[in-house]
């Protein structure tokens, strides 16, 4: 029994060195793969129990992969935008199809993030995976934060379709220099470009006329919409500058400015006036601090404008996306806008050596893993997202190479046994002859 249990042993032997020899030729087959975690065969002893405490029963010896797929490895840097890695724990949520609500599709967790924008604007992966995000709004809130721990609230990242969401004018800031030597009843313009809520420009015209008060001057504001009507002052009042160095002094606004006060005057517009059906709103337009030379000024000279601007902006094409470390995806548009539009998801497992592996270099929940866990990244033990970098193989050629030594020998030394034991089973059969 003793010879034939070692020759089991043996055959034992060479099937679980066969099997590190296999583990080890898919670790230098990955070694350039994005993402891979190396795998290492784990041997364990498989032992028979003998009737007899003076007898023993060869059992032999089996091998178990094993893996950590939240395995470190070392992150190298791009060129591009979108390829993402994860410093700490946790993985990217992918899926087959690129519309899981209505395709289906299964999720899986990868490291693998060299993802690329397809045809149709989605992200993906190398491998044919979509990465999952959950949708924000302008404020880069997640806009189904109710339900974001469900994986029914992800959706594929797509970039294709998004142009800048239409920015309202909300403020003007103005500094402009009006002619203190100005005769009474004299006036100026000041033009200034600025956009409904649907994007859509028109023309506000500032006229400014001298009063016969001194250091006074009437303002007026109007705006012209694009069918080329004027709807005139809309808002007048007067602007008072202090003799001693031509700093506004007053506006008639209501109340009474002092040294340090913002001087403000609110435009409403009503929608008839824009002509564009855009819906109605209105622009604060701040002439400058009481007593501070940042913006109106009655001074010697011609009139000037040095400072005209205002927050507003038309829709424009999507030029880039910026990712950060909080996996908030940021869009940045033709005219300088910018604005979140998504938020990468990621997930965790209590168990990560227990999920099984899927192609692709991804995996899937297990019985033994535990469940998953949608959370954000750096929160909840999860890790930072870093942009423009890729997270590499974490095999080792060097130790590839020397377990492949090790496996080698050990596999001749396990055909040794067998041959071992045909002799000793051939020295029986001579006994009988």
């Amino acid at each position: 029994m003793s010879i034939y249990g070692g020759m089991f042993s043996g055959v034992s032997a060479l099937a679980a060195q066969s099997q590190a020899f296999g583990i080890i030729s898919d670790n230098i087959a990955n070694v350039n793969t994005i993402g891979y975690k190396d795998t290492t065969a784990r041997f364990q002893t498989l032992v028979t129990e003998s009737s007899s405490s003076s007898r023993y029963s060869p059992g032999g010896v089996l091998a178990r992969p094993f893996v950590n797929p939240e395995k470190q490895g070392l992150l190298q840097g791009t060129t591009s935008n979108t390829d993402i890695s994860l410093v700490g724990d946790g993985f990217f949520i992918v899926n087959e199809n690129d519309d899981p609500l209505t395709s289906g599709g299964e999720y899986l967790l990868t490291r693998a993030g060299s993802f690329t924008e397809d045809e149709e604007g989605n992200l993906v992966n190398a491998a044919g995976f979509f990465l999952q995000g959950w949708r924000t709004d302008s404020t880069g809130t997640i806009v189904n934060s109710n339900t974001k721990d469900q994986l029914s609230s992800l959706e594929t990242v797509n970039l294709a379709g998004f142009t800048s969401v239409s920015n309202p004018s909300s403020t003007a800031n103005l500094a402009v220099n009006l002619p203190a030597n100005a005769t009474t009843a004299s006036t100026q313009t000041t033009n200034l470009t600025i956009f409904d809520s649907l994007g859509v420009e028109h023309l506000m015209t500032i006229n400014w006329t001298k009063n016969a008060q001194a250091n006074e001057w009437a303002y007026s504001l109007d705006v012209t919409n694009q069918a080329g009507t004027t709807t005139a002052a809309i808002v007048a009042g007067t602007i008072d500058f202090d003799p001693a160095d031509g700093t506004i002094e007053d506006i008639d606004n209501g109340g009474t400015l002092v040294d340090g006060d913002t001087a403000q005057t609110t435009l409403p517009i009503t929608a008839l006036a824009f002509g564009s059906g855009a819906a109605a709103s209105s622009i604060v337009i701040n002439w400058g601090t009481v007593g501070q030379t940042n913006g109106m000024s009655q001074l010697s000279g011609s009139y000037e404008a040095t400072l005209l601007n205002q927050n507003g902006s038309s829709p424009s094409a999507l030029t880039a996306v910026e990712i950060d470390n909080e996996g908030v995806v940021t869009a940045r548009f033709k005219n300088g806008d910018t604005r979140p539009i998504y938020k990468i998801a990621i997930g965790t497992v209590p168990a990560a050596t227990e999920l099984r592996s899927e192609n692709g270099n991804a995996y899937k929940l297990s019985s033994r893993s535990g469940d998953l866990l949608l959370t954000e990244a750096g929160l909840q033990g999860a890790g930072a997202i870093e942009s423009s970098a890729l997270e590499q193989s974490t095999v080792d050629l060097s130790d590839e190479f020397t377990d492949l030594i090790i496996t080698q020998r050990a596999y001749s030394a396990a055909t040794k046994l067998i041959t071992t034991g045909d002799e000793l089973l051939d020295e029986i059969i001579r006994v009988k002859r």
